[in-house]
């Protein structure tokens, strides 16, 4: 009879955590942008923030930058080993583009992580006066973005581009599946962190 209780209390429980799953990880996915935003929606922008970490970002940063849509862009979590002579060769093919990077980008080597992204974004926006910055990202990071910054930051303060957008199946790939699994389990870690403020 116990046994049978036992057994009970632990195929509920295993049901009521799978259930807690599927629900937190349909709130995820329901917060990845599924579309580009206008650039010339940006007209309130001051400054631009490219979180690295996969490809098209910081080219979407310099695109935007070039558009006049703010005054100054970071790029936030370069590789110490990448130098500003090789991120210049790469993303400035221009004279444009090369003139911003002379007069309007800065690039940080101290973060590693999203956390670390938000807390030098946060002290850069705030030596330059900066207060609406908008976030370049991959669709599927916005989520856990919006989760670190929020630490420092308003969310009114806050806009994204995302640079990967999901059109229609053929997009999704097992890399992408990849990516958006391990990525939830940040997003949970994350969300748990703040939960017990840690």
């Amino acid at each position: 009879m116990i046994h049978q209780i036992n057994r009970k209390i632990l195929n509920s429980s295993i049901i009521l955590i799978c259930t807690f799953i599927i629900i937190h990880f349909s709130y995820y996915i329901s917060q990845i942008q599924t579309k580009i935003d206008d650039i010339n929606m940006f007209d309130e922008i001051d400054a631009i923030i490219v979180l690295t970490g996969d490809k098209n970002r910081i080219a979407r940063g310099i695109n935007i930058l070039k558009n006049g849509s703010a005054q100054r862009l970071l790029i936030s979590g370069v590789n110490e080993k990448i130098s500003n002579t090789k991120i210049k060769n790469l993303y400035g093919v221009d004279v444009n583009s090369k003139k911003l990077f002379d007069c309007c980008i800065d690039i940080d080597r101290i973060s590693t992580n999203t956390f670390e992204n938000s807390r030098e974004t946060y002290i850069w926006s705030k030596e330059l006066g900066f207060r609406n910055l908008l976030i370049v990202t991959s669709h599927y990071h916005v989520p856990r973005v919006k989760l670190e910054f929020s630490r420092f930051f308003s969310q009114d303060a806050l806009h994204y581009n995302s640079v990967d957008i999901i059109n229609n199946i053929s997009d999704i790939s097992i890399e992408l599946i990849r990516k958006v699994f391990f990525e939830y389990i940040k997003y949970s870690r994350t969300s748990l962190s703040l939960l017990i403020e840690i």
